[in-house]
């Protein structure tokens, strides 16, 4: 390389170091991780050719938009500069479920239903059956899906009323608390009591909505790794039961919109708090996933602030 193109790719990646983030980094850290377990366990994984080359592409795709970002202001650069994160979190969620049952091939639904047991004395969403309505179920099962909103209309929030540092304050605490909750996927992994404990196929019947909730379980199902129409899904449902994702995060992001003072706090804590117990009472989870997950929000959010420190002092920006 020429002495021109040596100087060029060091002012390239001074501007890199000068301008990345926590999230970017929290982000590039649990891909790498997929990176590395597509490569330890290759012939086990499908298409993990295709993973690595997409964690690559993506890696470098980040680090040149934040390059950009940094040298060539742009409205439309500063929105991907914001906003990458929210199709790479679906995407480290996608992934991570190609390599669980690999690294990790038992499931502890049997654990989880006895410690369900052992603190009620029953199941809990056997229970919650007995109360189950038309109209709750479909309230319910529009909370539930509403988890993959909620974070975006907070992020969006930040963003417009131009909080810079709240933003990022934000972004970097949500991505943290996913990719933890996604790598801890690997520790029990777990259906579900909608598998375990009741007839999946009869889910419709059992706990029928009123407009639309077939729809909504349906992408939920789809989401969660269930194809329409699948034969076997139980072969080919997510294990991404304990801990309560959904718990962890919407906790996360009501603990921070009340740090950040959001204006939509109290429609997180009504939507947030319907959400949680829907994790049940849909049969999503059981209620020992579910204090997982809170126990994880309460713990993983204030340990992103020393996890922050410590990155900027390792990249020379205390």
């Amino acid at each position: 390389m020429t002495n021109d193109t040596v100087t060029t790719f060091r002012t390239l990646l001074q501007t890199l170091r000068a301008n990345v983030l926590a999230y970017d980094i929290y982000a590039a850290v649990t891909l790498s991780v997929y990176v590395v377990l597509a490569v330890l366990f290759y012939p086990k994984v499908d298409d993990a050719s295709a993973i690595i080359l997409t964690d690559l592409l993506i890696a470098v795709t980040v680090a040149s938009v934040i390059v950009l970002n940094a040298m060539v202001p742009s409205p439309i650069i500063l929105a991907v500069r914001r906003f990458y994160t929210v199709p790479v979190v679906y995407l480290m969620y996608e992934q991570v479920q190609a390599f669980v049952h690999i690294v990790h091939p038992r499931d502890y639904d049997d654990l989880l239903i006895a410690a369900d047991r052992a603190l009620f004395g029953t199941d809990p969403t056997v229970w919650l059956g007995q109360i189950a309505t038309p109209w709750l179920t479909e309230y319910l099962q529009i909370c539930y899906f509403m988890f993959y909103l909620l974070p975006i209309m907070h992020a969006i929030e930040m963003a417009r009323t131009g909080r810079e540092e709240a933003f990022n304050e934000f972004i970097r605490g949500i991505v943290y608390c996913y990719a933890i909750s996604y790598l801890l996927y690997f520790v029990m992994p777990a259906v579900g009591p909608r598998f375990t404990l009741h007839d999946f196929v009869m889910t419709d019947v059992d706990l029928p909505g009123l407009w639309l909730t077939p729809a909504l379980r349906d992408i939920v199902n789809q989401g969660g790794g269930i194809p329409a129409g699948a034969g076997d899904p139980l072969a080919s449902v997510n294990r991404d039961c304990m801990p309560s994702g959904h718990t962890m995060l919407t906790l996360v992001n009501i603990m921070l919109a009340f740090r950040l003072r959001s204006r939509l706090r109290w429609l997180f804590v009504l939507i947030g708090g319907s959400l949680i117990v829907a994790t049940v009472y849909m049969r999503y989870h059981y209620v020992v996933d579910v204090i997982a997950g809170a126990v994880l929000a309460v713990v993983c959010l204030p340990f992103e602030r020393v996890v922050h420190t410590w990155l900027l002092r390792r990249i020379g920006r205390a």
